[in-house]
């Protein structure tokens, strides 16, 4: 296998299915150079971004199916995005709750304005996955029940038994240590608070892997995914809000309090700004995985539009 078909399989399947053949014909007519390979790349992230490339030859009823399976997959990867922010503002809300940092926020209104348009943003995007996903769920129950396929009501459990167990152990954690006769020592510390860590994102991904695999096989209405479309939209902007506040809420806290942010006040008592700025890439990365699924989806959306008008 040459350079030149490992490039094109980062190609969707159905527009290798349509254009791989011409493709290969063209670029081993001559030698292979870096510049075409980035630029075969960059045209597979277009692809990717447009799943309607590809599709000028299926039928209506084809290309509104592979439209449909588009704009679903999609508004997943808005709804991943959205639980991967979650955790990092769970750390920065952690840090918000030190007394030191309520009273730079206090007195401060740059900090105080940049973390409240964090929490704007947060209950906004909270609304919006809400509004969107509700019917989805709803319709992907119905299509469960009508094809009796029982197993996937279990997927879209898993979040509730996921949170329920996350309690109970939180719950066995305080009865074994009560308060005053736990551990004090830095070393059991800091394992314990990692192992909460851990605990959390094991429950986040298994809590957002459940609910994909579900709809991803549920035969979800086109009216609900629609619908959720704008919701999806409100969703990314606020997520994008979040990382942008988060930011420059940094920013002010190092200018307003640098021995503050110079200090070890950040999760599991780290660097606050080493904790400041793990989480501020984490919140990047999942607002630029949110944005590339909006755009998939609005691409898609408009496609669906032509068809259907």
């Amino acid at each position: 296998m040459n350079i030149h078909t490992l490039l094109l399989r980062l190609y969707p399947r159905h527009w290798r299915e349509r254009y791989e053949e011409e493709f290969l014909v063209i670029l081993t007519s001559h030698p292979f150079s870096w510049l075409e390979g980035i630029d075969i790349i960059r045209g597979a992230f277009d692809a990717h971004l447009h799943p309607s490339l590809g599709t000028a030859d299926k039928s209506p009823l084809e290309k509104t199916k592979h439209m449909n399976a588009s704009l679903r997959s999609s508004l997943l990867i808005i709804f991943c995005a959205y639980i991967g922010i979650i955790l990092p503002g769970m750390g920065l809300q952690k840090m918000a709750e030190d007394a030191e940092f309520q009273r730079i926020a206090s007195t401060s209104s740059p900090v105080g304005i940049t973390f409240t348009l964090v929490i704007i943003g947060a209950i906004s995007a909270l609304l919006a996955v809400v509004i969107g996903g509700v019917p989805i769920v709803i319709s992907a129950i119905r299509s469960a029940l009508v094809r009796k396929r029982y197993e996937l009501l279990v997927g879209l459990a898993v979040p509730v038994l996921v949170y329920m167990a996350f309690l109970n152990m939180t719950q066995l954690h305080i009865t074994l240590f009560p308060q005053g006769s736990q551990p004090s020592t830095p070393e059991h510390i800091l394992i314990g608070r990692t192992i909460f860590v851990c605990m959390l994102l094991i429950a986040a991904i298994a809590s957002a892997g459940s609910v994909c695999f579900t709809v991803a096989r549920s035969d979800v209405s086109e009216h609900a995914l629609r619908f959720a479309v704008v919701p999806s939209t409100l969703a990314t902007l606020s997520m994008v809000l979040i990382a942008m506040a988060t930011i420059l809420c940094g920013f002010a806290t190092r200018a307003s309090a640098s021995q503050f942010f110079a200090g070890n006040h950040g999760i599991v008592d780290m660097s606050t700004s080493g904790t400041w700025l793990g989480i501020s890439l984490a919140m990047i990365v999942t607002s630029v995985l949110a944005v590339i699924g909006l755009v998939r989806g609005l691409s898609v959306h408009s496609t669906l539009h032509k068809i259907t008008a």
